[in-house]
């Protein structure tokens, strides 16, 4: 369930004391590798040299025991708001320099944009970018280029709006590019939370709007209702797929859609998720 734990790069020679113990059997134990935030894009080229002299300590401490397949990064802020194609298409490939040549090294590359005031164009400029890039470069470098969707924080100003949210989900499946969320997800179903002070989306609500989107064709507006339902009866499980209210997804489309376009989504809560989805009868 927990899949890869997610990790800060300057954080993981912080592992190699429990490496003869954490490491010591199975299958490798995989990670994701979590870069920072940074201004400009010449921080951001020296945040990648940083990430690398992390990555090859890493691998020279643990060996085949550990995985580091997928990294996730913000855009440089400086990209974003020049709201320039081929400028973020060439972060895109600069990164995979870095990454591409080193089979260890993670080959999927989640980008995470930024939410300001012009927002709806900036986030059509950076997916469209990334679409480019995974047409026309991947192939040559092995790197993919994902999204990664930030759908909340410690603070009220850090959840996007429904609206943000379902634009977003709905340029991801027109771009064809894959998604991971991160942040906020703490609880399946959307509800108000006192500590944050506002409404934290579900991830049901999240995963079954874009899943439904990709299965009904639904505009923006269609994926937005779903991502504000706060009714648990209006979703449902069976053997032949998840519904909400009258529209459906197959299961064989849910686990096709799981493994190439809704990745998976990170939450610093491992027992919220699985408490509430018994409490559902869901698990």
């Amino acid at each position: 369930m927990l899949s890869r734990y997610i990790v800060p790069a300057s954080r993981l020679a912080e592992l190699k004391p429990y490496g003869e113990t954490l490491f010591a059997g199975g299958e490798p134990f995989g990670f994701s590798i979590l870069g920072k935030r940074t201004e400009t894009i010449s921080d951001y080229k020296e945040h990648l040299q940083d990430i690398v002299k992390e990555l090859e300590r890493f691998h020279e401490d643990h060996g085949g025991r550990v995985q580091t397949d997928v990294m996730e990064i913000k855009l440089p802020r400086e990209a974003v708001f020049a709201n320039d194609v081929d400028l973020l298409a060439d972060i895109y490939r600069e990164t995979a320099h870095y990454f591409g040549e080193v089979p260890e090294f993670p080959d999927d590359i989640f980008f995470e944009g930024i939410f300001d005031k012009n927002w709806e164009k900036e986030i059509s400029v950076i997916l469209e970018s990334m679409n480019h890039y995974n047409d026309n470069t991947s192939l040559d470098s092995g790197i993919k280029a994902g999204f990664k969707l930030r759908c909340g924080g410690v603070e009220a100003s850090m959840f996007p709006s429904v609206e943000q949210v379902a634009f977003t989900l709905n340029k991801v499946r027109e771009q064809n590019l894959a998604l991971k969320c991160t942040a906020g997800l703490h609880h399946p179903i959307r509800h108000y939370d006192h500590t944050v002070k506002t409404k934290m989306h579900g991830f049901l609500n999240v995963f079954g709007g874009a899943m439904l989107g990709y299965a009904h064709d639904f505009s923006t507006d269609q994926i937005a209702e779903v991502i504000k339902e706060e009714d648990k009866e209006h979703f449902s499980f069976t053997d032949s797929g998840f519904r909400w209210k009258d529209y459906e997804v197959s299961t064989e489309d849910i686990e096709e859609l799981r493994e190439v376009a809704l990745i998976s989504f990170g939450s610093c809560s491992f027992d919220e998720p699985r408490d509430d989805l018994q409490q559902l009868g869901l698990l």
